[in-house]
């Protein structure tokens, strides 16, 4: 698919330094709480481009790639944009670099453009982690909202104050989307401590496109 754009692309791509990698990766960029998937084309240690059917808005935007084994999230700078068309579809294709990554991410990214193995024992102990972990669907969130689902949490007494966006004792599931209203619903299993008794809620809570967060019950 795409190939075609490829090679109208690949003149300028070859005057490129920064040795983009020529690779097909699965990609979805974050809209709200949703996920858009997308077809990435291209990577290398500075950023990627990437074909859409949907185009995001704006001048960044949350990706979330599949790069090997490991699921990287990253947030782009867009630089480019190009409409194009394949058998009648109206596409994107948008060139970004990384504005924002995380330590571990980045080293992802550079083993997956150098193709890299990734270390064994590192590879185990994250595998171990996230069996253990809460779901990764929080962690797909946007960062404001994720930091206004844990300030309606901790408001409401179901998380304990100072509780860090970051790493919430929380699980969290996608339930869909409101028919009356049009905003997701998000499922939260939230924990805290108190006076050495854990203390379990369930909740419900709801997210427009503005990623503004109300807790419903």
């Amino acid at each position: 698919m795409l190939n075609e754009l490829m090679k109208r692309l690949a003149a300028r791509n070859e005057r490129r330094a920064d040795e983009r990698v020529r690779r097909r990766f699965p990609v979805a960029w974050v809209r709200g709480s949703e996920l858009v998937a997308a077809l990435g084309l291209e990577i290398s240690e500075k950023g990627i481009l990437f074909a859409t059917k949907e185009a995001p808005a704006g001048a960044q935007v949350d990706v979330v790639m599949e790069l090997g084994q490991r699921r990287v999230r990253a947030r782009l700078l867009i630089v480019r944009r190009d409409p194009i068309q394949r058998e009648g579809v109206a596409w994107t294709l948008i060139a970004g670099t990384y504005q924002g990554i995380a330590a571990d991410d980045w080293d992802a990214v550079v083993r997956f453009c150098r193709d890299r193995p990734e270390p064994e024992n590192k590879a185990a102990a994250e595998l171990a982690a996230a069996a253990h972990s809460d779901d990764d669907a929080y962690r797909l969130l946007p960062l404001k909202v994720q930091e206004r689902l844990v300030a309606a949490l901790v408001a409401a007494g179901r998380l304990a104050p100072g509780s860090d966006a970051k790493s919430p004792l929380l699980r969290l599931s996608y339930a869909g989307t409101s028919t009356r209203t049009g905003q997701h619903r998000l499922s939260v299993h939230s924990r805290r401590n108190v006076d050495g008794e854990v203390l379990h809620f369930e909740s419900s809570l709801s997210v427009d496109d503005a990623g503004n967060v109300t807790l419903d019950r």
